[in-house]
């Protein structure tokens, strides 16, 4: 038996995505699918997914959608790792 808890995360608008020391950002407002190197991202209806890796244990396909803030998934062997997370200005209040 498995039991599955919902809380009431926000939903994030940006899909951050940290590969080869490179950060890239896309928006969840669209349909799109991402080829990088052996990856295929995709995002629709404002989630993300890898659909397709060349990695032996597939954790990163298995993890399935994301679409809250501060979600992620990763892929060890191709050093990848992609986040949820809002279009806001990153400030704090040490920045006034």
């Amino acid at each position: 038996m498995s039991m599955t808890i919902y809380l009431n995360l926000p939903s994030g608008d940006i899909l951050k995505i940290e590969y080869q020391n490179q950060t890239i950002k896309y928006s969840l407002n669209q349909n799109k699918k991402i080829k990088l190197g052996d990856l295929d991202i995709e995002i629709k209806m404002s989630k993300a997914r890898v659909s397709h890796s060349n990695c032996k244990n597939q954790y990163c396909v298995m993890q399935g959608w994301i679409s809250h803030i501060n979600q992620s998934i990763l892929c060890v062997p191709n050093l990848f790792k992609m986040t949820i997370s809002q279009n806001v200005d990153e400030h704090d209040s040490t920045n006034y």
